[in-house]
């Protein structure tokens, strides 16, 4: 931003330092923090439909009949449980892209919180196994379109050096969303769940009302008397509104008499895309996400003596711890920092999974190694075994001393991922482009993470029995490895810096 003739800026804010004392900004920020927090429950409702598919595995393995007390089965069809949501998420996304540009930020978050809600109905109330994939195909929708227009909110409303933990606010929203579905889930049935987490976009809806449009979005459609309250109301009464307005755009230069396609056609904005877009395809072939959608199946083929139900909980939680103090130093560590540490700790605690898992694969549930079984189906005679080999047993397994371990490693996993790194590819689709191209840049983007997602939700099991479970999780491993200098040599740090 350029500086003001009569008042001097701070490089990080776009607040006259001389004249806004730190009680005022400190209040300020509070505020803007409140409407960032009211439009993150749209990442609320993302999360509850992340780990959905986990609850409703557990559930029918107890029981398989729906609110009605009919029969209820899906076969092999409970993957789509999860890959429906983001292959349903692509046409949504591009859907609320087109209406952000046209209806504003604000009607957009509406409109995907109306859906959102309809989708949470339909799969508590469908009488049948196809109505619930259906309705979570519908979810897709929903969960692309918030995806989008969150996310270009949250930027939008930031003031510049608090933009990062503001996005990181988003971040922890998915996580408390997807704690708020294992914790009411595990121990209930599948369609109370269901109904339960369609509070979440009935209450997010509800608050809509009360906040106000982007201002970016505002000067740029001429709506500027509307643009000079809702600065006011963001900035503070000391900002210099005329240049703020100027300096929207400003940044929006290069628009008169180009299409939005022909915009996004740019060299600058080419690399920018392939950028994100790639990083995208790291962060989720690295497993986090994998580790949402099927928890408890995980941690069951993973051989771990914990509850899987428990440990499925346990992991959401500190998923929500690691994103609130990613949140707290989103701005001190930067974009870069954030994946740094984040990549690191799911790389190592990945490789460690995958050497447990592997030492621990040649042995069967019952405590016998089944080098010693060889094929027989019967159950041998401890006369079979030599005294050492009785002696290991009589230790027990590898898997049985050291069950703890698969917990460990993906607890210290999915804090790395919730610390930053699956938030960073969304917060940089909204920042690296500028506002008059931004949400059809973010639908981009947005697509090569349903791409991806989808993929990864879909390739879980066949990748599982074809590389067996511990060269899953070294392959997740070797990709967190090769997302360290990927962000290194490609991605440019933007804490701090203005966005149009």
């Amino acid at each position: 931003m350029a500086e003001s003739p009569t008042e001097p800026l701070n490089p990080h804010s776009q607040v006259p330092a001389k004249t806004e004392s730190r009680s005022q900004r400190r209040s300020r920020l509070l505020r803007q923090g409140g409407k960032v927090f009211m439009a993150s429950l749209g990442c609320w409702v993302m999360g509850s439909m992340f780990t959905f598919p986990s609850v409703v595995a557990t559930d029918l393995l107890h029981s398989n009949t729906t609110i009605y007390g009919t029969p209820i089965s899906f076969g092999n069809s409970l993957d789509m449980l999860g890959s429906l949501v983001q292959l349903g998420s692509l046409p949504g996304a591009w859907a609320v892209a087109g209406l952000a540009v046209v209806l504003g930020r604000r009607y957009s978050m509406m409109i995907s919180g109306i859906v959102a809600l309809l989708a949470w109905l339909g799969v508590g109330l469908s009488p049948s196994s196809v109505g619930v994939l259906v309705s979570r195909a519908v979810s897709g929708m929903a969960m692309g379109g918030l995806t989008v227009v969150v996310n270009i909110y949250a930027i939008e409303l930031s003031d510049p050096d608090v933009r990062g933990m503001m996005g990181m606010m988003l971040n922890l929203g998915i996580m408390a969303g997807q704690l708020v579905t294992v914790s009411v889930g595990y121990e209930t049935r599948y369609f109370v769940v269901a109904l339960i987490d369609s509070l979440i976009p009935a209450i997010f809806f509800l608050g809509l009302i009360w906040l106000p449009e982007s201002p970016s979005f505002l000067v740029l459609k001429g709506r500027d008397e509307e643009a000079r309250k809702v600065i006011r109301q963001l900035r503070g009464e000391h900002i210099n509104v005329d240049e703020e307005i100027h300096n929207y755009r400003a940044m929006n230069e290069g628009r008169e008499g180009r299409t939005v396609w022909r915009g996004l056609m740019q060299p600058r904005i080419l690399k920018n895309l392939g950028i994100v877009s790639m990083l995208f395809v790291i962060v989720f072939f690295s497993g986090f996400f994998i580790v949402n959608a099927n928890a408890s199946r995980m941690f069951k083929a993973a051989g771990s003596t914990i509850d899987a139900n428990l440990a499925a909980i346990i992991i959401n939680i500190v998923q929500l711890i690691g994103g609130f103090i990613g949140f707290l130093l989103a701005d001190k560590f930067g974009r870069k920092g954030l994946l740094y540490s984040g990549l690191t700790l799911m790389c190592i605690s990945l490789t460690g999974l995958a050497t447990y898992v592997g030492l621990t694969e040649s042995h069967d549930g019952d405590g016998f190694p089944d080098d010693l079984l060889g094929n027989t189906t019967a159950t041998p005679s401890i006369s079979t075994f030599t005294n050492e080999q009785i002696d290991v047993m009589s230790e027990g397994p590898v898997i049985q001393r050291h069950g703890w371990i698969p917990l460990a490693c993906l607890i210290v996993c999915q804090f790395g991922a919730a610390f930053g790194v699956n938030a960073i590819p969304f917060i940089l689709s909204t920042e690296y482009f500028p506002t008059w191209i931004r949400a059809q840049a973010s639908g981009i983007c947005f697509s090569v993470y349903t791409a991806a997602s989808f993929s990864a939700l879909q390739l879980y099991t066949p990748m599982r029995e074809g590389l067996t479970q511990a060269g899953l999780y070294g392959f997740y491993a070797c990709v967190s490895a090769v997302g360290i200098p990927f962000t290194y040599f490609f991605i440019t740090e933007t804490s701090g810096q203005q966005v149009g």
